[in-house]
């Protein structure tokens, strides 16, 4: 009564299904200190401008609004935890009146001092043995002081889909063996669920009726613990959304048994904001939240840090969400905050999520998602899922566990600019190009597709480590990464991941030390008890379903280079136990969006490689897919320690798809690839990614190009990809041309694949050569039809202009011209072929129309630079072999194009070409 002046409490509203239209409100003026020490009717609105704190009994307090303005609400202090029984219920409905900013059924807090804090207890831990279905305890690896009647999540370890969702939920019915052993009942499960994330087939049991493992496997001596987890849902100090009676009168119950949940998915939600740095302090430790979040609203989610700026005094650590039915915890525009160990389970759409891209230096560190569903009604990312929603690597995120999400686990998404309510904040760069602060330590299992998805582009300006990373039985793959920059993997374990334990599309560096996957362990099959288990992983079709837990696909899915100079390079990789190849170059050409299938050379390196019962090393769709170079003979298994890219001369062993366009006496096929095309080791050769493409005749573009070594004498003309075929098809996608392999010092004839009335001469083509090394020759022939040396007046008819070396038309470098001035009818000009010794030995000796024999080709001096061309007059004097010599008399690896070589005939009379 000194409260209200010595009047009477208020006596506020009665049910909210029954005192609709009740606005009994209280005002806490500023100045003004309340100690609540009696449970409080249903109140419209409590407005705490002064201070408001709970006395240390069991206490209810029920509104439609709680705003902290300015004002303080204290339930127990960090030092001083709440032991008694804390229960915040919040009313509203779709239709409520909104406050500015914060909504309805809300506790909201502007320039605020909010304490809550209740007993401390463990937030969540791990399995200390496998529970079998059938058991009443589960063992963990630390003690516990759980109560008796609290309830827990025990964390599927299968392969997570709506066909097969193993956690459940438990009532704690005693602690044993000093706190390791927990006795349950009462034990809940929704095996399978819609894509709305609604369960079915929900069971109450006495016993498990699932395997939760906690096995620890040996891979190559390295002992991997796999292990479920054990997770806490209750607290002592609990705010949640009512159900509404009066649209709900028969609510659905929740797994744990008590929260009753609101069929118009409209929950509680607590909303931190005021804008200014440091303008509000909010401290929240082991606080319940329940029925909360709020479907089809934005901003509307369970725990909302929203755009205050610097916070670093707030926290939220060992906190329980669930059953939320927007979000879980949300970081907007905010910084320093610390969100440690805290469990969220059962929500729909990203459970932990940072959202614009400015937010910086908070730390996400110890936190567990459990059930992380898909949700409609938010955007479009929302649909599908992840734990862990990330935008900018500006933030400390370590130790963290995702689970049994729909989609992902973690999903870092670094925006190419600021989004949301950030979008016109200044950025020294955007988040696509922010360096990672401290990613490690992170575990992801038991997603229903990707453990870690790096999504889409991510190319920061400094180099960035992920670090230390566990991921197992994810649905497709362990981890992904679409397409990145100066980013490096070290230190990940992969274990029994459903198709892949990593995928790239592509990189976009133009070194070999800045995209890097280093010290992984990468394993399949495992003796791990495995539930039945199903998964939805098909690229295209999302309602096919599969059983899980065969052998996976290949272990890694290699990337293309969207530069020359640099690529992914593969260092002290170990793989166990895989039955399909470990490798696979150019993974995603031939998906959507993405090269074509026929589209390859590209070269990944690799060293330090290690194959562990693992007998198929790679697979290679075909023959020019891709390449990979063996810096110190670990994949080929040749021994050959490589100096050469550091400047020596001793060239790596090279694995690539067996062809005929192989040169035969240094290389072979190897029973470590022995699948699709199968591959071949070559020794003493480096191979470099050629693409060719023909403009002129235009009706020649979009044509097969048919390649032809020197050594061959016969050309079999199939185009199909296949070894035996000498014909590369047309690609019309990404880089539209004629891409190949070609090893240097090797000339290959080139030969546009034509009807016989299409027969003509080329008139002007590209042609790229990446990563020319020093020392290296590449050479390309193709055929004329109508080339002449002179005219009368021995001016050269045809010459080339090859535009990236040169201005100017060139004539052959084995013939010599004499500039001197002529005028029509003179002689004085003379053309003349140079002795040359570089001559190239060809077994067919194509002339015009196949007019020819074996037979020496001259090709330009070794010692030129650049690009060159020669020519070899047929002996009617009316055709020509026009060879192209593409090198590089540099020190260091360049890329060499692309040299457009166009040919035009000169005219007897008027001007020449300039």
């Amino acid at each position: 009564r000194n409260t209200w002046g010595g009047a009477a409490p208020p006596t506020g509203c009665g049910a909210w299904h029954q005192d609709t239209d009740c606005s009994d409100s209280v005002y806490i003026p500023e100045g003004q200190v309340v100690l609540l020490d009696i449970s409080l009717p249903r109140f419209l609105l409590i407005l705490i401008e002064g201070t408001l704190i709970f006395d240390r009994t069991d206490i209810e307090m029920s509104a439609s609004y709680i705003l902290l303005r300015s004002g303080t609400l204290q339930i127990g202090t960090e030092d001083e935890p709440f032991h008694h029984k804390a229960l915040i219920t919040l009313h509203g409905h779709p239709k409520s009146l909104d406050l500015p900013t914060f909504g309805s059924k809300t506790l909201a807090c502007y320039r605020c001092t909010l304490d809550i804090h209740g007993t401390p207890r463990v937030a969540w831990t791990k399995l200390a043995a496998t529970s079998f279905p059938g058991d009443t305890h589960v063992s963990l690896v630390e003690p516990v002081d759980w109560p008796v009647g609290s309830k827990i999540v025990i964390t599927t370890t299968d392969f997570e889909s709506p066909y097969s969702s193993h956690s459940e939920v438990a009532t704690v019915a005693g602690l044993t063996e000093g706190g390791t052993r927990v006795e349950v009942r009462d034990i809940r499960g929704c095996r399978t669920y819609l894509d709305s994330g609604i369960p079915t087939d929900c069971t109450l049991s006495q016993t498990l009726q699932h395997h939760h493992i906690s096995e620890e496997v040996v891979a190559d001596g390295v002992r991997i613990e796999l292990r479920g987890e054990v997770a806490l849902l209750s607290r002592n100090v609990i705010i949640q959304g009512d159900h509404d009676e009066r649209l709900c009168p028969d609510p659905e119950i929740s797994t744990d048994g008590e929260t009753k949940l609101s069929c118009n998915q409209f929950g509680a939600q607590l909303f931190f904001h005021s804008p200014g740095h440091e303008s509000l302090i909010a401290k929240i430790s082991n606080l319940e939240i329940r029925n909360a979040g709020q479907a089809f609203r934005l901003g509307r989610y369970a725990i909302h840090w929203h755009m205050v700026g610097n916070i670093r005094e707030s926290f939220q650590k060992n906190c329980s969400i669930h059953d939320s039915w927007n979000r879980g915890t949300a970081i907007h525009g905010v910084n320093f905050l610390r969100v440690m160990h805290n469990l969220v389970y059962n929500i729909m759409g990203h459970s932990f999520f940072i959202e614009d891209g400015v937010e910086e230096y908070n730390r996400l560190e110890g936190n567990l998602a459990v059930k992380t569903l898909p949700s409609m009604n938010l955007l479009n990312t929302d649909q599908t899922p992840a734990g862990f929603w990330i935008v900018s690597g500006k933030n400390y995120i370590i130790n963290n566990v995702a689970v049994a999400s729909r989609r992902y686990g973690m999903w870092f998404r670094p925006e190419r600019s600021v989004t949301g309510t950030s979008v016109n904040t200044k950025m020294s760069h955007h988040p696509i190009n922010i360096p990672l602060l401290d990613f490690r330590g992170n575990e992801v299992h038991s997603n229903g597709k990707y453990g870690l998805r790096i999504f889409d582009i991510y190319q920061p300006y400094q180099h960035s480590t992920f670090q230390d990373q566990l991921i197992w039985r994810n649905a497709k793959a362990g981890w992904t990464a679409t397409v990145i920059g100066r980013v490096s993997f070290d230190g990940f374990i992969a274990v029994q991941n459903g198709q892949h334990a990593f995928e790239s599309r592509a990189t976009t560096v133009s070194r070999w030390d800045e995209t890097v996957v280093r010290n992984a362990l990468i394993v399949d099959r495992v003796s791990a008890t495995l539930g039945l288990s199903y998964g939805m992983i098909d690229q295209f079709d999302f309602e096919t379903v599969q059983v899980m837990g065969g052998p996976a696909k290949e272990a890694i899915m290699l990337p293309w280079n969207e530069n020359p100079g640099g690529g992914m390079l593969l260092t002290n990789i170990t793989f166990v136990n895989w039955e399909t190849a470990c490798l696979r170059g150019c993974a995603h050409c031939g998906l959507g969006g993405s090269p074509s299938m026929g589209d390859g050379g590209f070269e990944t390196r690799v060293e330090k490689m290690r194959f562990v019962n693992s007998p198929e090393r790679v697979l290679f769709r075909h023959p020019n897919e891709a390449f990979f170079y063996d810096l110190d003979g670990s994949l080929t298994e040749t021994g050959i320690l490589e100096t050469y890219t550091q400047g020596g001369t001793i060239k790596g062993a090279s694995m690539v798809g067996t062809s005929v366009l192989l040169p035969p006496d240094d290389c072979t096929p190897t029973s470590f690839s022995t699948t699709g095309t199968g591959g071949s080791v070559c020794v003493g050769h480096v191979f470099r990614r050629v693409w060719h493409a023909n403009y002129e005749p235009s009706a020649w573009v979009g044509k097969s190009l048919c390649i032809r070594p020197s050594w061959q004498s016969v050309i079999n003309r199939c185009a199909s990809l296949e070894p035996q075929c000498n014909c590369i098809p047309y690609l019309n996608m990404k880089w539209m041309g004629n891409p190949f392999m070609a090893s240097d010092a090797i000339r290959y004839n080139l030969e546009t694949d034509l009807e016989e009335h299409e027969e003509a001469d080329p008139l002007s083509w590209d042609m790229q050569v990446w990563d020319v090394g020093p020392r290296e020759h590449f050479y390309f022939t193709r055929r004329f039809l109508h080339w002449e040396v002179a005219d009368k007046y021995h001016r050269p008819l045809y010459w080339s202009k090859i535009s990236t070396s040169s201005n100017s038309w060139r004539i052959p470098d084995n013939y010599m011209w004499n500039a001197t001035d002529c005028s029509p009818g003179s002689s004085c000009g003379t053309v003349k072929e140079l002795t040359t010794s570089d001559l190239s030995h060809d077994a067919l000796g194509t002339h015009t129309l196949g007019i020819g024999a074996p037979g020496n080709i001259p090709v330009s001096s070794s010692d030129d630079a650049g690009f060159g061309f020669t020519v070899k007059g047929d002996l009617d004097g009316y055709g020509a072999l026009h060879t192209l010599h593409i090198s590089n008399g540099g020190s260091s690896h360049t890329h060499k194009g692309p040299a457009n070589v166009r040919i035009q005939s000169f005219p007897l009379a008027g001007p020449w070409p300039a």
